[in-house]
C-alpha cells in the first residue's frame, strides 16, 4: 500500500519539460488573463460593491462609500415600475427575435443547402449584415423607415397605402425593432445550420423520399432532430445576445415611445449617468447584477434541457 501510495504521488509531479509547458501556456494566455482581470474581472467586483451603496457616477472616485444593504434591490421590484417594464420589454423582443431568426435562417440554410445555381451568391449576401457596424445597420434602417429617405412607406405609396409612422406606438416599434434584429443575424445563423446540415445522412433523406415522404416529413422527422443541438445552440447565444441588447434599440426607438422599447441594459445606463435623487450608480449597479442573474438563469436551464434531450436521444 505505501508503495502505491508513493508511486501515486509521484506520478502527480510535474516533469521538468511539463512545467515549462505549462508555464509557456499561462505566458501565452497573460494578455488575455491581465485584460479580463482590468476590465472584466475588477469591474464586476466593483459593480457588486457599488450595487450595495448609493454612490453616484459625479463622486464615485471621491467620496467614501455608503452602505445601504439591499435598498437598492428592494426598491427595484417595489418602487420601480420602469425596472419590471424594461423587463418585459426585452423578454419580448428577445423571444421573437430568437424565434423568428433560428426558424428563418435554418430554412434559408435547407434552401442554399440544395444544389442550385449561384448559391455562393446567395450565402454572400445574405451574410453581408454581420460584417456591417450594428451603428450602421441601425441608423440605416432609421433613415429607411423614416425621414427623407422613408424607403418603405414610398413603396407603399406605389400600392396605394397610406404612409405608417412605424415607431408611433409601442407595438409597430417594437415590431421594427424585432425585424432589424432577425434581419442583422440570419447571415451567421445560417453558415452555422449550413455546417450542420453537412451531417444530416444523404441515404436517409434518398431512402425516405422514396418511400413516399414528403419535404415536410422528411425537415421535421429526420433534419429538425439531426441538427437539433446546434438548433439550441443558436438559440442560447441568441437569447443570451437579445437580452443584453442596447445599441441597435437605443439608435432605432431610444426606448421610445415613453419606455416601450426601453430595455435593460438602456435603463441601467440612463441610471447609472443620473447624479439626483435614487436613480444613482449603486442602483444600476444592483440592475445590472439582477440582469446578469436573470441571463445566468436562463443559461443554466437551456442548458440543462439541452443536455436532457441529449441522453434521451442517446
Amino acid at each position: 500500500m505505501q508503495v502505491n501510495a508513493g508511486s501515486k504521488k509521484a506520478s502527480k509531479r510535474l516533469t521538468k519539460f511539463e512545467r515549462k509547458i505549462v508555464g509557456q501556456f499561462f505566458l501565452y494566455i497573460s494578455p488575455w488573463l491581465i485584460g479580463f482581470a482590468a476590465f472584466t474581472l475588477v469591474p464586476m467586483i466593483m459593480s457588486l460593491i457599488y450595487s450595495f451603496t448609493n454612490v453616484v457616477m459625479a463622486t464615485a472616485n471621491t467620496m467614501p462609500l455608503e452602505f445601504i444593504g439591499l435598498k437598492n434591490y428592494i426598491d427595484l421590484f417595489s418602487r420601480d415600475p420602469d425596472f419590471l417594464t424594461s423587463v418585459s420589454n426585452t423578454a419580448v423582443m428577445a423571444v421573437f427575435k430568437v424565434f423568428f431568426g433560428t426558424v428563418f435562417a435554418l430554412l434559408i440554410a435547407i434552401l442554399l443547402n440544395r444544389k442550385m445555381p449561384g448559391k455562393k451568391i446567395y450565402r454572400t449576401f445574405i451574410y453581408l449584415p454581420a460584417v456591417i457596424p450594428v451603428v450602421s445597420v441601425s441608423l440605416l434602417w432609421k433613415l429607411i423607415f423614416t425621414g427623407e429617405m422613408n424607403i418603405v412607406n414610398y413603396l407603399l405609396s406605389l400600392i396605394g397605402v397610406s404612409p405608417v409612422n412605424f415607431f408611433e406606438n409601442g407595438v409597430s416599434a417594437k415590431l421594427t425593432v424585432i425585424f432589424v434584429g432577425v434581419w442583422s443575424g440570419l447571415g451567421p445563423n445560417m453558415f452555422i445550420f449550413l455546417a450542420a446540415l453537412q451531417g444530416v445522412p444523404q441515404d436517409i433523406l434518398e431512402a425516405s423520399e422514396l418511400d413516399g415522404a414528403g419535404a415536410v416529413q422528411r425537415f421535421w422527422h429526420i433534419v429538425v432532430p439531426t441538427v437539433s443541438s446546434t438548433i439550441f445552440f443558436v438559440a442560447l447565444t441568441g437569447m443570451i445576445g437579445a437580452m443584453q441588447s442596447y445599441a441597435d434599440v437605443k439608435l432605432l426607438t431610444d426606448g421610445g415611445p415613453g419606455i416601450a422599447t426601453t430595455t435593460m441594459n438602456m435603463l441601467i445606463v440612463r441610471n447609472a449617468f443620473a447624479s439626483f435623487g435614487r436613480k444613482s450608480l449603486g442602483y444600476a449597479s444592483a440592475q445590472a447584477w439582477v440582469v446578469f442573474l436573470i441571463v445566468m438563469t436562463l443559461t443554466v436551464i437551456t442548458n440543462y434541457v439541452a443536455k436532457r434531450r441529449e441522453r434521451k436521444g442517446a
